[in-house]
């Protein structure tokens, strides 16, 4: 069975080393399978799968003009590069990992939520309120 959501989430991860302190963006790239009944997207029937998480991890990279001699305009703006090595178990603290989880089967559900809606469902306005 193929994985039921895809998606990515983008943080702020922020390090310290040697005095200096930065802000870099962090993507985190997910194919998931809930162990919760969900809408299968491709038939459009409730269905429980094996749970499965893959994730990967990047950080956008930020070089600049100052240091980086030899660098054209190009090879100065952002880019994304691998952070994978970050996901090893012991590099983050445990905390990490579990809000990670929290935050993709929150999307998850949410997600499903709006698969469960009908198609053509409206939503009616609200009441006016004098």
């Amino acid at each position: 069975m193929q994985y039921r959501f895809i998606g990515t989430i983008t943080f702020d991860l922020r390090m310290r080393l040697l005095g200096t302190s930065i802000t870099r963006q962090l993507r985190v790239s997910y194919e998931y399978t809930p162990p919760w009944p969900f809408i299968d997207p491709e038939t459009g029937a409730e269905i429980t799968g094996r749970e499965k998480l893959t994730l990967d991890l990047d950080i956008l990279a930020r070089p600049r003009a100052e240091g980086s001699r030899g660098l054209r305009g190009a090879e100065l703006e952002p880019y994304w590069t691998s952070a994978k090595e970050l996901l090893a178990m012991g590099v983050l603290n445990w905390r990490v990992y579990e809000q990670l989880d929290e935050v993709i089967d929150a999307e998850a559900r949410t997600r499903d939520l709006e698969r469960r809606q009908p198609a053509n469902s409206v939503t009616p306005p609200p009441p006016e309120t004098l």
